[in-house]
């Protein structure tokens, strides 16, 4: 069958020539609002040509969208049991594969499970595996927080909580990183980019889930993503890093960043890892390069003016762009 055109089939009845037009079209899946959603929660899946489609979710769990759904967006509940890997999306027309993996999996650097932070941010968990409510300030006076946590898009996660007073300073609750000698809890001399460490930058990105609510939004200061090399004075080797810089409030017009509450996925191709420390234009003196990086940080860093920071992350992973 041909897709993007009417395919006619000529029929013969009762001695008429009749014909029949068929202009479905082959399904597309092009990304999620967030590729980690648990079982039993919604997921919600862009693409083209969906409306009337079903989802099958690795495991071979076909589900139908929900009824808010249309030619551009799908609505499904994870069915339980749901694994790890591409969806396959459907219709009478055909069926293809989406270019992303659902909770992708394959190259974790840090996900607050098995494979945690060296430093930095709250735990947002008490010992009892509860949410915490505030925060633990001077002479032991508690502060709740501006808004509640949110319930988890995979586990645990990194919770970054505070006033950035003090300009181009690293602040202990306001960056997480992952530093890779085994004495500060790492890994080892590994490559953070693991099985694709030697795929072209062009055809990698960064991935990773965040969620900001919508009385705390992000306005700043910019956050500083950079892989540092495994013998660095400083332990994270921001000096010898090729750095991205992460402003997403520039995209609203300055009037902040927030994912209302909710978890999204954020994409950034490795071709943005590539300002030095001096100053914001000037390109690295050390490109990034995945054969040598094995540490990550991901820091609240530039000009102070008392900005309360509140954001959860999870799930940094370096994967190809399909």
């Amino acid at each position: 069958m041909k897709t993007g055109i009417f395919t006619y089939v000529s029929i013969f009845v009762a001695g008429m020539l009749m014909t029949s037009c068929n202009n479905a079209k082959i399904p597309e899946l092009t990304s999620m609002k967030c590729e980690y959603v648990p079982d039993g929660g919604t997921a919600i899946i862009y693409g083209k040509h969906l409306k009337s489609s079903e989802v099958v979710f690795p495991g071979d769990l076909a589900v139908t969208p929900n009824v808010e759904s249309n030619d551009s967006v799908m609505y499904v509940v994870v069915p339980e049991g749901a694994q790890p890997g591409r969806l396959l999306v459907r219709n009478k027309a055909g069926e293809t594969k989406s270019p992303f993996h659902f909770r992708d999996s394959r190259n974790v650097i840090i996900n607050f499970d098995n494979r945690i932070a060296t430093w930095g941010g709250y735990e947002p968990f008490d010992e009892n595996g509860n949410k915490i409510q505030g925060i633990v300030e001077i002479a032991d006076s508690v502060t709740p927080l501006p808004s509640s946590l949110p319930d988890p898009c995979d586990g645990n996660y990194g919770f970054l909580y505070g006033h950035y007073d003090n300009s181009w300073t690293m602040t202990h609750t306001m960056f997480i990183q992952y530093v890779a000698n085994t004495e500060e809890g790492g890994r080892g001399n590994e490559s953070v980019a693991s099985l694709f460490k030697n795929e072209s930058l062009n055809d990698l990105v960064l991935k990773f889930e965040v969620c900001i609510p919508k009385e705390v939004s992000y306005v700043g200061p910019r956050t500083e993503l950079f892989f540092g090399p495994y013998v660095s004075g400083n332990k994270h080797g921001r000096e010898k890093s090729a750095i991205c810089f992460w402003k997403p409030y520039e995209d609203n017009g300055g009037r902040g960043y927030n994912t209302g509450g909710s978890w999204v996925t954020v994409t950034i191709p490795l071709t943005e890892f590539h300002h030095g420390i001096d100053n914001d234009t000037i390109d690295s003196k050390y490109p990034l390069d995945l054969n040598t990086a094995t540490n990550f940080s991901f820091v609240q860093f530039g000009k102070a003016d008392s900005t309360l920071i509140y954001m959860c992350v999870d799930n940094f992973r370096i994967v190809p762009k399909q």
